[in-house]
């Protein structure tokens, strides 16, 4: 079934010297890794020829490399303001100041587009590129006053988005400490409450076969999104009401189609398998696998959730090559890809 995705593994854009770029994403550690190439040659001159031939992929290619909420919330987290501000002045010009738009516009497109042909409805294609935003701020969600609870003028949303690179560096560097500080406790808070549920359920399923978590966990997903995907019919001129009007050849369908649903269940379920304890850095990783890994054509991520990746196929599915080491990136797979 066409979806968004799938439109976008076959139509990118083309670049500047007339060939179709390509989106990589880079984890933190591959960030910090090719930092440090930024910052000294002579100290790191393997990561130093990393970073050479990643910036030969940009003018060379058009490779796009955007950021996730995941890059921005661990930029944040770095104490020393003078690391923190090297670290985040290379993320923004790699970056052009791009970041992949949250988990709720990008599963609302995707739902949208996947409803709208199951049920054979007229809809507006797809603009290109149109899981990307120049505005940092809807790494977490796409901007309107209702949702974000205070008012942003059109002046300054025009600004960042004339200067994304300058924006960006400017909210990742130079926050208020005070807010930079209570915004990272908030989130690490929130992430403690979300891992000792994981481990509850894990504690409860530990007896279950791998087939029947899946099962579970896909339920699971359905049932939080239940209003948002009737809300979606509802909104493209479905008479839909309750979760029985979707019917449940749809809703299993769903799971398995929606690429960041089907990403979520096949990551958690295997995550939830093995036998150490579960982290923040692994949900920040599973949030990042979950947008990203669908919609970039290249992951240079750490080997935990590049494993979990390659043992679901999920690299196959989405034709989306992985690797574990910014060492190993060359532009002959660039070349590959293109």
């Amino acid at each position: 079934m066409q979806t968004p995705y799938r439109a976008r593994k076959r139509g990118a854009a083309p670049s500047e010297a007339g060939r179709s770029s390509r989106i990589l994403y880079l984890d933190q550690n591959a960030w910090i890794a090719l930092a440090r190439g930024a910052w000294d040659k002579s100290a790191h001159p393997a990561e130093h020829r990393a970073l050479a031939t990643l910036i030969d992929g940009i003018k060379q290619h058009g490779l796009i490399v955007p950021l996730s909420f995941a890059n921005m919330y661990e930029t944040m987290k770095v104490n020393i303001p003078a690391r923190r501000l090297n670290l985040a002045r290379f993320q923004a010009v790699i970056s052009s100041g791009r970041v992949f738009r949250g988990r709720r516009r990008i599963l609302a497109d995707t739902v949208r587009e996947y409803l709208a042909t199951h049920f054979e409805l007229a809809r507006p294609r797809p603009p290109d590129r149109w899981f990307l935003s120049d505005l940092w701020l809807e790494a977490a969600a796409d901007y309107s006053a209702e949702l974000y609870d205070f008012q942003v003028s059109d002046g300054v949303l025009q600004y960042i988005r004339e200067n994304p690179v300058e924006s960006l560096l400017d909210y990742l560097a130079f926050t208020d400490e005070e807010i930079r500080a209570e915004a990272v406790r908030r989130y690490s808070a929130g992430s403690a409450d979300l891992v000792a549920a994981i481990e509850g359920r894990r504690a409860i399923a530990s007896g279950a076969s791998f087939a029947l978590r899946k099962r579970a966990y896909g339920a699971r997903l359905i049932i939080d999104e239940c209003d948002f995907i009737l809300e979606t019919g509802r909104d493209l001129g479905l008479r839909w009401t309750d979760v029985r009007d979707i019917g449940s050849h749809l809703v299993r369908r769903l799971v398995v189609d929606i690429p960041l649903f089907n990403v979520e269940r096949e990551l958690v379920v295997r995550l939830e398998d093995q036998k150490r304890p579960i982290h923040e850095n692994d949900l920040r990783d599973l949030s990042a696998f979950t947008t990203a890994l669908p919609l970039a054509d290249m992951i240079i991520a750490e080997k935990p959730f590049v494993n979990l990746a390659r043992q679901a196929r999920l690299d196959v599915r989405y034709g989306t090559a992985m690797l574990t080491s910014v060492f190993d990136f060359t532009l002959n797979m660039l070349d590959a890809l293109l």
